[in-house]
């Protein structure tokens, strides 16, 4: 039993890669630069605990109060952070390649309401 198989040759990449729509792209660069802000947050957050845990004197009252504003502060900040990585963005550009329907109102022709 004899096969034939025949070749077929492309020249360039047989698979193009597919380009990113803007909204990707959006999303994209939005999640690295949160990222890295989370990234700067959580590393000044740690550091600003590990220094009030291992400081080998204690701190004055106003200092401890400072400090105590400082780590409130960044509580916020980290649920700031939270709530985008578990909550979706909803501010993206419109896709325009899909035509927008507005929503036709209905219209009454027999219309029995009284005007004074």
């Amino acid at each position: 039993m004899e096969e034939i198989i025949e070749k077929k040759t492309v020249k360039g990449n047989p698979n193009p890669s597919k380009k990113m729509s803007v909204n990707e792209q959006i999303t994209v660069a939005r999640f690295y630069g949160r990222l890295v802000i989370s990234f700067f947050a959580f590393g000044i957050f740690l550091y600003v605990v590990h220094m009030m845990l291992t400081a080998e004197t204690e701190m004055a009252q106003s200092s401890r109060d400072l400090m105590n504003i400082l780590i409130g502060s960044f509580i916020s900040v980290i649920s700031g952070i939270a709530t985008f990585y578990f909550n979706g963005d909803s501010d993206l550009m419109e896709d325009k390649s899909q035509p927008q329907h507005p929503n036709p109102q209905p219209t009454h022709k027999n219309d029995t309401s009284v005007t004074p």
